[in-house]
């Protein structure tokens, strides 16, 4: 399902983007610190507020990307790449007007069509990963995520989850996202997608069977030092997005 850009356009923002896609997110409260290093000086971090990922400042999603569709200015739409990979992000405050957001520090794709990406920070990667659900009749499901991400530099990104399936909840919104080198650039993103918490710590959910993460990735290595704790894990089976961007000031 595609929409066409005038469905999407506001006043103030115009549709560059659709996505289809199928996640697993983890988020972590790991040193400030360290995750300082990698935010704008006019950005410090945080943590984000009640709820599942209560006091997480760091996320990892490891998205497997469907289906993209690029719009440009005229609105016409161009079909585009599929890419598996994954992102990771700080939760932030900005200094200067007290806004909170995600911001994107660092993503690796497996297509090379989405490199740099829209924040210009994306690197080329090897995706080896599974994704898959078992279930007989009408019984409970298990759901397994297994993901190695390679760089250039040999540094992996690892993770293999089993875990005992829960009813998604459907939720839809609208959310800003920084990244990249310019501190005041950001993408919005409208969402429908389903969640399914396999674990929260402060919800004191978890379904998980089987669980581990690491990685050798040389840039993180300050963030993913062994002191890290995860906070919360989800999957979402679908996740749909339209990506919107300012207009240009007259």
């Amino acid at each position: 399902m595609t929409q066409s850009a005038s469905a999407s356009d506001s006043a103030d923002q115009h549709l560059v983007e659709y996505d289809v896609e199928r996640r697993v997110q983890l988020t972590f409260a790991v040193s400030p610190e360290q995750a300082k290093k990698l935010l704008p000086a006019s950005w410090q971090v945080a943590s984000m507020p009640p709820g599942p990922s209560e006091g997480a400042n760091f996320m990892v999603a490891f998205r497997n990307r469907l289906l993209t569709v690029h719009y440009n200015a005229d609105g016409e739409a161009r079909v585009g790449e599929q890419d598996r990979g994954a992102i990771l992000l700080v939760f932030a405050k900005n200094t200067e007007n007290g806004e909170f957001a995600f911001r994107v520090v660092r993503s690796f794709s497996a297509n090379a069509h989405a490199i740099p990406g829209p924040y210009k920070n994306a690197q080329f990667a090897t995706v080896d990963m599974e994704q898959g659900m078992t279930a007989q009749e009408t019984s409970d499901s298990s759901g397994f995520e297994r993901w190695q991400i390679r760089d250039d530099a040999g540094g992996t990104l690892r993770l293999l989850l089993r875990y005992r399936a829960g009813a998604p909840l459907q939720s839809g919104g609208e959310m800003t996202i920084f990244g990249g080198p310019d501190p005041a650039f950001f993408r919005v993103y409208r969402t429908d997608k389903a969640s399914d918490f396999v674990k929260s710590t402060p919800n004191k959910v978890d379904r998980i069977d089987e669980f581990q993460f690491d990685s050798t990735i040389a840039e993180f290595s300050n963030i993913f030092d062994g002191t890290q704790r995860v906070i919360s894990i989800w999957t979402e089976p679908w996740y749909l997005r339209h990506v919107l961007l300012q207009n240009p000031r007259p």
